[in-house]
């Protein structure tokens, strides 16, 4: 079942997808965890929260899973974990987002001769969220993106692996959650007001 979208939510974890399409009965998720670990690594040393936060979102979303464990709203292009390049090595989330002419502050009359972004099919479920798509001919075009970039504090409430084997997919999602709840608690406000969307 497609999550219910707001102006302000902008990811979701589907758990009913992921137990009904499990192989093992358990969690889709938890398989794409299993053979996505690498035992080898750091096998002396405990994962930070914010370590297993950025290597447990990555497998949840595409490429990686398709469809994700962690749904985007048709409008998001991606979520994706990146680390600060300033030395004190930040975890940060970047929430990418396509923007078509009309939706930018100052639209600028040079750019209406270009292509924009080209609008995806309706899906009464996410309504009125739709994708953004290259165009599908090969024309001059302005497709802009921005990216919303979220530095991780405290306040995001990681929580912090246990290490059990046997908890992994238990750990895994807990993170995915905490994650989630942020980018829509503090993306999705900025995102609502990018769009002109007023916030529920």
């Amino acid at each position: 079942m497609t999550p219910r979208w707001t102006p302000t939510r902008l990811v979701a974890a589907d758990d009913s997808y992921d137990v009904r399409n499990s192989s093992d009965s358990v969690s889709r998720f938890g398989a794409y965890l299993r053979q996505n670990a690498r035992p080898d690594e750091c096998a002396d040393a405990p994962v930070s929260a914010e370590e297993f936060a950025a290597v447990v979102w990555r497998t949840a979303t595409a490429p990686v899973m398709s469809p994700g464990y962690v749904r985007l709203r048709p409008d998001v292009a991606a979520v994706t974990p990146t680390w600060s390049e300033d030395g004190d090595g930040r975890l940060m989330f970047d929430v990418h987002v396509p923007l078509q002419h009309n939706a930018l502050v100052t639209r600028q009359s040079a750019l209406l001769r270009w292509a924009d972004w080209q609008t995806g099919p309706r899906d009464p479920d996410a309504r009125p969220y739709r994708p953004l798509w290259t165009p599908e001919r090969a024309v001059d075009a302005v497709l802009t993106t921005t990216t919303v970039r979220l530095a991780v504090t405290d306040d995001w409430a990681l929580p912090a692996p246990s290490g059990t084997p046997a908890r992994l997919v238990t750990d895994a999602k807990g993170s995915v959650a905490a994650v989630a709840d942020s980018v829509n608690r503090f993306a999705g406000p900025i995102v609502a007001a990018l769009r002109g969307d007023a916030p529920c």
